[in-house]
């Protein structure tokens, strides 16, 4: 029995960002979600606050998610919108923070930067928290597990990819935040029509073994409401 029938990181909008270059890319991402069993996954095309606004994001977004919905057949999963979105200085103060949330939802997906993790970066987490959202911080497995374990002391939740999966460092650190009830969701992180690479997604799902089946019920919680295409 396959437990995990979310993907809940992705980018397979078409031109919404690096993730697919077009509707050819995007419609063998769907093939390949479809084949392995996926019922339903959220598209989260890359946000960043020094670069876009809500609304041309928005905008941008529905364009592409229209172009996709026109390609979609029977059996494809279902597409919920949602994004990734960069954390920057004072990002709580945006206007518009909360239509970036997974349309339908209050769960919104924050991605940490590569730079150096400051206290006002923990704070911009921590504010956006208690703004009434349901955080789940992306592929924490990318970042210092010293930096992991202060941000995990937040109100927040974690994603996982499914790479941490396939090392030993990767498992224990997998291990240890699965057993502290702290994963929220698991996603491939798609970019491109790599076949392989999201039978990557599908073992980690397996890898998690009990754990498994209390991932994919978190993350239909999360995604209660949502909108699909």
């Amino acid at each position: 029995m396959q437990l995990i029938t979310t993907d809940f990181h992705s980018h397979i909008l078409p031109g919404a960002d690096h993730g697919s270059e077009g509707i050819g890319t995007s419609r063998k991402q769907l093939d390949i979600v479809s084949s392995h069993g996926i019922k339903r996954i959220v598209a989260t095309p890359h946000f960043y606050p020094t670069s876009d606004n809500v609304k041309l994001f928005l905008e941008r977004r529905s364009e592409c998610a229209r172009v996709l919905k026109g390609s979609m057949r029977e059996g494809d999963p279902e597409v919920l919108l949602g994004a990734e979105v960069l954390i920057c200085d004072g990002i709580e103060r945006m206007e518009g923070l909360e239509a970036l949330a997974v349309e339908g939802t209050n769960c919104i997906l924050l991605e940490m930067p590569m730079t150096r993790w400051t206290g006002r970066t923990y704070d911009t987490v921590e504010a956006i928290a208690s703004m009434g959202f349901d955080v789940v911080m992306a592929h924490i497995d990318r970042y210092d597990p010293k930096q992991i374990d202060e941000l995990m002391r937040l109100d927040v939740s974690a994603q996982l990819n499914p790479g941490t999966f396939f090392s030993r460092k990767g498992r224990k650190f997998a291990a240890k935040w699965l057993e502290a009830g702290r994963v929220a969701a698991i996603g491939s992180d798609l970019h491109g029509a790599d076949d392989k690479g999201y039978g990557e997604f599908i073992d980690a799902g397996r890898a998690m073994g009990e754990y498994a089946s209390h991932v994919e019920k978190t993350m239909e919680e999360l995604l209660s409401g949502a909108k699909a295409l």
